[in-house]
């Protein structure tokens, strides 16, 4: 156990893709500083009395099992590292109503811009257009990220175990549960 009464997680051995991992969270620090300047966290933080009414993530996935269906997250994603651009006509808002149509119980839809061209405009476009909830799925690393995911109308993030130490983690993940008021 460790100090803080959680399991102890085990070293993780480098291997090529968390030496991926480790460049795409190294840029994300450095992306996440200049995010901050014409928006500090007090504006963001203001503005969560805004954001759109969060809808219900984990009940749409509980609600499909319920029902005998197959609770799908359907990924919104315009390309990827390894595979380059995977949809040149890429339309966020069309897809998520071809999912939603399709019977996805929800929508994950990539923003990080360096390593998958994705955009924040892409979750609002997505969210816009159906009646799904939405998960951010981004590296998150920062609490900021949390306040602006929740702004942009995103109903869930994604905390990626490997890219965070267990008080990250924790923290982060707290915080997440705090913003779904």
């Amino acid at each position: 156990m460790a100090d803080n009464g959680r399991p102890h997680r085990p070293r993780i051995e480098p291997t090529p893709m968390r030496d991926i991992l480790q460049t795409i969270l190294a840029r994300k620090a450095e992306a996440v500083a200049p995010r901050r300047a014409p928006r500090p966290l007090e504006e963001l933080q203001a503005a969560l009395a805004s954001a759109p009414p969060v809808r219900g993530f984990v009940r749409a996935l509980q609600a499909a099992v319920a029902n005998g269906d197959p609770a799908v997250i359907a990924e919104v994603k315009k390309a990827s590292p390894s595979k380059g651009v995977i949809r040149p006509d890429f339309r966020p808002a069309d897809i998520a109503v071809s999912y939603e149509f399709g019977g996805a119980s929800c929508l994950s839809v990539l923003t990080d811009v360096d390593f998958f061209q994705g955009a924040d405009g892409y979750l609002q476009q997505a969210r816009e257009a159906c009646t799904l909830p939405v998960l951010r799925k981004d590296f998150v690393i920062d609490a900021y990220q949390v306040y602006e995911a929740r702004v942009l109308g995103a109903d869930c993030i994604l905390l990626i175990v490997a890219a965070l130490d267990d008080t990250q983690l924790a923290t982060l993940s707290e915080l997440a549960r705090c913003r779904r008021r």
